[in-house]
């Protein structure tokens, strides 16, 4: 197997942690599909779904994305009618929403020039720099470049000298690489950098007219804005809790044993071509060896009870979900699915006739399902005061 350096381990580890978030709140059968790696923010469905068309996701699934053969009353029951919420649970706090109104200004920071700031760790600057390493040219930066304080891209080092520096300020700073640099050719040795601080990313001002330049949509105030916030974080909170209630109030007497095997192959399969794309990404070659293997696990029958007991939980929402659908007299059509995917999920209409051609109706109706099902039972949950 191939050598991880710690940076790059580290960034794998992140990318995988952020993918494992994703997925728990999408958490649905096979909802490691296309998701997790997708980098750049839209789903570009068909290139991975072609990776992953060797497996028939819809294999045991009807066009309208139940199990084939099975009557979900026989297998569980769900009380829905105890599930219940109180709105204090529902709402956030409101350094949430401080939180989130921070982070929106954050991301409309504007550079200022301003001679009389002084940078700080976390701070983003605008710098142009050049360096040497052992009598040459090492890496230059003669266009102004964006830099967070505490990025780490250099080293330890280079973020210190970067604090406490104002705009215009020239300085130079020694810069020892770790051992582990993902630069081979530099690291463990020492680069001297010259670095000019062209300006530092300041928040705008939080009032009416940033709100009506940046979220007109929802709101022309501050305290609009806000009340936009908390109703997002209502709903959010509402779709969470009703999602984990339900296997709180359920009961599964059996399992429809044909489907959880096959979901369960499915489920090792996608964790074998996500670390695969995960090696890709970083440039390096995947390691050869069983799925188990490269998944890093003990032994085969690790990984295998690891996956079984992924595709169980996996097969008992399934379960309640479609008990709840029969329950409702809920229904699902192929212009209702593609209109889902199309207007919510990024995809087009050639992305999403090439995804269903690799993977079944079944398997995007099932998604659907879920949607519609979940979406009923908020309506229905008591919200008491």
């Amino acid at each position: 197997m191939s050598e991880i350096s710690k940076s790059k381990q580290k960034r794998m580890d992140q990318q995988h942690q952020r993918s494992v978030q994703h997925r728990q709140k999408a958490a649905a059968t096979f909802w490691k599909i296309a998701i997790p790696l997708v980098i750049v923010g839209a789903i570009v469905a068909g290139i991975y779904f072609y990776q992953l068309s060797k497996l028939d996701y819809s294999r045991y699934l009807n066009d309208n994305g139940s199990i084939k053969g099975v009557k979900a009353s026989d297998y569980v029951t769900v009380n829905d009618e105890n599930i219940s919420f109180s709105k204090a649970e529902l709402l956030p706090d409101d350094s949430q929403i401080d939180s989130d109104i921070d982070s929106d200004l954050s991301s409309h920071q504007v550079l200022s020039e301003d001679a009389g700031l002084l940078s700080s760790y976390g701070d983003k600057l605008s710098i142009t720099y050049t360096s040497t390493m052992d009598g040459a040219a090492y890496k230059n930066a003669e266009d102004p470049t964006d830099y967070t304080i505490g990025d780490g891209t250099f080293s330890s080092d280079f973020d210190d000298a970067l604090q406490d520096r104002a705009p215009g300020e020239d300085f130079t700073v020694s810069v020892t690489f770790d051992d582990d640099y993902e630069d081979a050719d530099a690291a463990g040795k020492t680069a001297e950098f010259n670095v000019h601080v062209a300006g530092i990313y300041q928040d705008p001002e939080f009032d009416d007219a940033y709100v009506q330049q940046y979220h007109s949509d929802v709101a022309s105030t501050t305290e609009e804005y806000r009340q936009s916030l908390i109703d997002k974080h209502y709903e959010d909170n509402l779709s969470s809790k009703v999602e984990e209630s339900l296997s709180q109030n359920s009961v599964v007497s059996k399992y429809p044993s044909a489907y959880l095997d096959n979901l369960s192959r499915v489920i090792a399969d996608q964790e074998r071509n996500y670390m695969i794309q995960m090696y890709q990404m970083f440039g390096m070659t995947a390691p050869s060896g069983e799925t188990w293997e490269i998944m890093g696990a003990a032994s085969e029958e690790e990984f295998k009870a690891t996956t079984a007991a992924q595709a169980k939980e996996e097969v008992e929402k399934s379960l309640e979900i479609q008990y709840l659908f029969d329950k409702y007299g809920l229904s699902t059509s192929d212009a209702d699915v593609r209109s889902y995917y199309i207007n919510e999920n990024g995809f087009t209409d050639e992305s999403f006739d090439e995804a269903v051609k690799a993977n079944g109706k079944g398997f995007y109706a099932q998604q659907y399902m879920k949607k519609i099902v979940l979406d009923k039972l908020k309506e229905v949950v008591k919200i008491t005061e």
